[in-house]
């Protein structure tokens, strides 16, 4: 039995501020001395490459009176505030104050940046603000060696900074953050749902398999070159689509199509609201002469055609979901028949409510 999701209030802060959540990868912080911001609900965090080459994570604030510290993103030798310029190296040790000495009172010995736990997996990092956690590779044991044996060139690919990818893109979803996971947990809805999807994809042959906080889907394609949806090289190209779900707002995977990864985040902005922000990592090299007019292609339907019919169901779950005459819907489950199964999003449903009342 599905009941209405709960909001994005307290219950998902608790849960988010103790998880592993996705906050960039590896190739966003190739420079040396390169940072980024970002923030998980009201906390303002970043990520930064100290001179040891180790990535770090810190509250983008200043323990001397509560400034933020950096904006945007670029790279720093150093850390300076813009309010009264105490200085921090990029591991977060205290530098200088100016006029503090030990007569002030001041330790500047005891005085570092707040730190946030960072893992990986793969060259995507994570962060987390429970310094308890159990580490990333526990919390999702085998999913770092499951991705490399499906898709085993992932590590050679590099954020493509295009937002005329496609894939690369954030956009506002009117929908709860869970109903947009819930759609991208089943094709149940495929069938009747995506018309060009269904043409070039094999549907009923998809299927979803659970693990430890992930879910993995693998969705071959009907092996036509000439489809509704877009163009495939049946030699270059992806023809078997690979998509992981972590737990809770993560999503992974290699689209049928030109080779290349993209790694999304679901990140709750009010009870009705969503922002999914998604990365996108490609070859250095194309396979073939064609492979760019293909990915264009790709690009188009993914923002114009697919997208825009997940983005529209959404909504429309969520206006229903506020309507008197709905209290509860219900899972068809048959882990056989992928292509109707909810098995995947009920997971998803066992594992939000074991978080909430952990």
């Amino acid at each position: 039995m599905l009941h209405r999701p709960a909001g994005s209030g307290r219950g998902a802060r608790k849960d988010f501020y103790r998880t592993w959540l996705y906050a960039a990868h590896a190739g966003e912080l190739e420079a040396p001395e390169s940072y980024l911001t970002f923030s998980i609900f009201d906390q303002e965090l970043f990520l930064v490459r100290g001179h040891d080459d180790e990535v770090r994570c810190f509250y983008n604030v200043c323990p001397h009176r509560g400034h933020v510290l950096v904006e945007g993103a670029g790279r720093k030798r150093q850390i300076v505030c813009p309010y009264h310029a105490w200085t921090y190296a990029l591991d977060g040790r205290l530098r200088g104050a100016r006029g503090v000495s030990g007569e002030t009172g001041v330790d500047k010995q005891g005085i570092c940046l707040s730190q946030v736990r960072v893992d990986r997996i793969l060259d995507f990092i994570f962060v987390n603000l429970d310094s308890e956690a159990q580490p990333l590779h526990e919390f999702a044991p085998g999913l770092a060696d499951q991705i490399l044996e499906c898709c085993p060139d992932v590590r050679s690919y590099r954020p493509a900074n295009d937002k005329a990818k496609g894939f690369d893109t954030t956009y506002v979803c009117n929908a709860n953050w869970k109903a947009m996971l819930d759609n991208y947990l089943e094709c149940y809805h495929c069938e009747n749902a995506h018309p060009t999807f269904r043409d070039m994809m094999d549907i009923p042959a998809s299927a979803f398999t659970l693990h430890q906080n992930f879910t993995h889907q693998v969705a071959p394609t009907g092996m036509k070159a000439e489809n509704d949806a877009f163009p495939l090289n049946l030699e270059h190209d992806v023809t078997v689509g690979q998509f992981w779900f972590l737990f809770p707002n993560t999503t992974l995977g290699q689209f049928p199509g030109v080779p290349g990864f993209y790694i999304s985040r679901f990140d709750p902005v009010s009870p009705d609201v969503t922002s999914r922000v998604t990365t996108s990592l490609v070859p250095q090299e194309m396979p073939d002469r064609d492979a760019a007019r293909r990915d264009a292609l790709r690009a188009e339907w993914n923002v114009n055609v697919v997208s825009a019919e997940d983005r529209a169901l959404c909504e429309n779950v969520q206006r229903g979901m506020h309507q008197r005459g709905f209290e509860r819907g219900w899972y068809v489950t048959d882990p056989g028949a992928h292509n109707i199964s909810e098995h995947a999003m009920r997971y998803f449903h066992s594992l939000y409510r074991g978080a909430m009342d952990a």
